[in-house]
């Protein structure tokens, strides 16, 4: 009961707070502008570099002047000999006392001065993973919205399929009656009509579980799901100019036209060698080095790989720098700041000093020159560490290159086999109509055109995400970041 008392308020207030966001006509603009201010991955990702920043202040900190107040007072049973400092004689005494107020200031110190541009290089570094995370964050929920979208888009088509079929089964048995069909065909035409039925409700149980992961990728209160209606009907695709341009290209240089897909020959006569048909065709080598070129400027996590290498090179001169002495100045208003003297707290005599202290390491049994391999191995597997990411990066961007082209071409050919099933089912019901055909022949027609808009819808969810995908390997969504 304890347990159920703390978990019921915190979800009131988690909807309290939730509920100020408007989530009923949901834009991706919106949905990407909540979860960069809810998302907990994000939101840890910024306390990570809030966290960085402290540590840089903390080292400046520690590079600046302290200031310390010490106060002792001793009270024995037997007298104990005290020098009062600044008197002649010493004091024997049952109580004993000693006040310091000192101001610290390192000189000079290579642990400290290096161990600030670390830090600065650390942040830097922090910072860009943070942008990491929020290109991974924009990823997911664009991909995550336009998965909702096309389940939606799913959805509507099985309940299309569903009316064309219950037509199809109202049909048959209108046959059977007049006697001109059998009990198998009707069997038939109902067990289509229930695969179907259960087709829509696997469709709309993914739908729950992608309305379900959205929400999470938003991070705010599952509760609200019902409430999430998205402002957009259809993926967009002619509204992103990557890909609208690619598909007038495809127009132009293959002669696309409107229901003729170009063949593969068509593609091979772009192509000089059979072997380069391997290739990338839509896109030349030169947008790929574009790519990288535009990779290795903007992608985060590969910015961060190339600044912890700034780090480990500060990490291995702050070891190089033990070698060096370390100076350090004081100036102190006392009294007695070493040994206890008779004077009490409120009558001290307070006086004021200052010095300086020098400290060198001589030799410590090698042990400088252990730290100082193993900062150089450090730094060296940071940089074997970029290799390997832009090496990753080069190999994401193009294999997102050769997905969407991909997805383009199958989206081509997806809505080419739209066209081609709409006008055969339209046909095939004329048909019916007349009695030229029987019910089966257009339950056939009917699941071929759900075939093709799926495939459709598919496609087009593919090609969106394979366009999002790029984004997010090129980094160019972290740059407003």
């Amino acid at each position: 009961m304890l347990s159920l008392k703390l978990i019921i308020p915190s979800l009131l207030c988690a909807s309290i707070m939730c509920g100020e966001i408007s989530i009923s006509n949901l834009s991706l603009n919106d949905a990407e502008e909540i979860a960069k201010e809810y998302n907990k991955q994000f939101l840890i990702a910024k306390e990570t570099t809030n966290q960085a920043d402290e540590r840089k202040l903390q080292a400046i900190s520690r590079y600046l002047p302290s200031i310390h107040y010490r106060a002792e007072f001793r009270d024995i049973a037997k007298k104990e000999l005290f020098f009062d400092i600044f008197s002649d004689t010493p004091t024997f005494s049952h109580r004993g006392y000693s006040s310091i107020l000192e101001l610290d200031q390192p000189i000079f110190s290579t642990d400290l001065f290096f161990n600030i541009k670390g830090q600065k290089k650390e942040l830097e570094s922090i910072r860009y993973e943070q942008a990491a995370t929020f290109n991974e964050l924009l990823r997911a929920v664009r991909q995550n919205y336009y998965a909702v979208i096309s389940l939606e888009i799913a959805l509507d088509i099985e309940r299309e399929n569903i009316d064309y079929l219950s037509m199809a089964l109202d049909c048959e048995q209108k046959r059977l009656q007049a006697g001109n069909s059998t009990i198998l065909e009707v069997n038939q035409s109902k067990v289509a009509l229930s695969n179907a039925i259960s087709s829509y409700y696997l469709t709309l149980k993914e739908l729950k579980n992608a309305r379900n992961a959205f929400i999470f990728t938003l991070g705010i209160d599952p509760i609200l799901e019902p409430k999430l209606v998205f402002s957009e009907k259809k993926i967009p695709i002619y509204s992103i100019p990557e890909i609208s341009l690619k598909l007038q290209e495809i127009e132009n240089e293959y002669r696309y036209q409107g229901i003729d897909m170009p063949s593969t020959q068509d593609f091979l006569t772009h192509i000089n060698k059979i072997e380069n048909a391997k290739e990338l065709v839509l896109f030349s080598e030169r947008e790929v080095l574009e790519y990288l070129d535009t990779a290795l400027k903007y992608r985060p996590d590969l910015q961060k790989s190339k600044i912890q290498i700034d780090v480990a090179s500060e990490r291995l001169k702050e070891k190089q720098g033990h070698y060096l002495p370390k100076i350090d100045g004081y100036v102190r208003y006392s009294y007695n700041d070493t040994y206890l003297g008779t004077v009490p707290f409120n009558k001290e005599p307070y006086y004021l000093s200052g010095g300086l202290t020098f400290s060198w390491n001589l030799f410590d049994s090698l042990l400088r020159e252990h730290e100082i391999k193993e900062a150089k191995s450090v730094r060296q597997s940071y940089r074997i560490n970029y290799d390997k990411n832009f090496q990753k990066v080069e190999v994401e961007i193009r294999n997102g290159l050769y997905q969407l082209e991909e997805s383009i071409m199958a989206y081509l050919s997806s809505s080419t086999a739209v066209l081609y099933a709409e006008q055969a089912r339209e046909q095939a019901f004329e048909k019916l109509q007349f009695g030229k055909i029987i019910p089966l022949e257009y339950r056939d027609s009917v699941n071929l055109l759900a075939q093709a808009k799926n495939q459709n819808n598919k496609a087009t969810f593919d090609l969106i995400s394979a366009h999002y995908q790029l984004r997010y390997a090129l980094g160019l969504d972290a740059i407003s970041h």
